[in-house]
């Protein structure tokens, strides 16, 4: 059983202002591990604060702001940004 990996439009924006090589490492863990796995929310980190009810994925220097919509079986990447920037 796949899930389905969903970009936001706001997400999609963010994944084209990084550089080929990075954005290229975010869709290859996106569709090679999360897509894949049984529970990709066992890989996720849960956010808390303003960001409750939300996840992240790690990927080098980068955050991936997620959200599980278990009931169909997506993945909504919501924001893509450097650690530095992506929580405030």
């Amino acid at each position: 059983m796949n899930w389905r990996v969903e970009i936001d439009p706001r997400a999609e924006k963010d994944l084209g202002r990084l550089s080929e090589r990075d954005r290229n490492r975010i869709l290859v863990f996106l569709h090679d591990r999360v897509a894949t796995h049984p529970n990709p929310a066992a890989l996720a980190t849960r956010l808390t604060g303003s960001k409750e009810g939300l996840s992240r994925f790690r990927v080098g220097d980068y955050r991936l702001i997620v959200k599980f919509l278990n009931g169909r079986l997506v993945v909504l990447v919501i924001e893509i940004g450097n650690r530095r920037e992506v929580y405030r």
